[in-house]
C-alpha cells in the first residue's frame, strides 16, 4: 500500500512539472490599439506584443533610430522601459563596404 501511494505521489509531481506555465496571454484588440498608439508616440513600430507579469511587453520593436528595442508598458499604457535589443542574433542585413561580404554576427 505504501508503494502504491508513493507511485501515485510521484506521478502527480511529474504531471505538475509537465504542465506549461501560462505567464503571458494574448492581447485584446483594445489593448493592441492602445499599445500601438503609445509606440507611435515613442516613434517605434512593429514587434511582438504580449501581457506578462502584470505588464505589457513588445519584443523587437523598431524605433526611429533604426535599432530594435524591447519595450515595456504599465497597465495604463505608459512606457516604463526601453531596452536595446542585442542585434547579434538578428544581423544588420548590410554589406561590409570594405570587402563586400555580408555581416555575419
Amino acid at each position: 500500500m505504501r508503494t502504491l501511494m508513493t507511485c501515485i505521489a510521484l506521478l502527480g509531481l511529474v504531471g505538475l512539472a509537465a504542465t506549461p506555465a501560462q505567464a503571458d496571454r494574448q492581447l485584446t484588440r483594445e489593448e493592441k490599439s492602445s499599445i500601438r498608439s503609445a509606440m507611435k508616440d515613442a516613434q517605434c513600430s512593429g514587434g511582438k506584443m504580449e501581457f506578462d507579469d502584470g505588464k505589457f511587453e513588445v519584443d523587437n520593436a523598431k524605433c526611429q533610430d533604426g535599432k530594435r528595442y524591447d519595450l515595456t508598458f504599465d497597465r495604463n499604457f505608459k512606457m516604463t522601459g526601453k531596452e536595446l535589443e542585442d542585434n547579434k542574433y538578428y544581423g544588420s542585413g548590410r554589406y561590409n563596404k570594405r570587402d563586400n561580404r555580408r555581416d555575419t554576427y
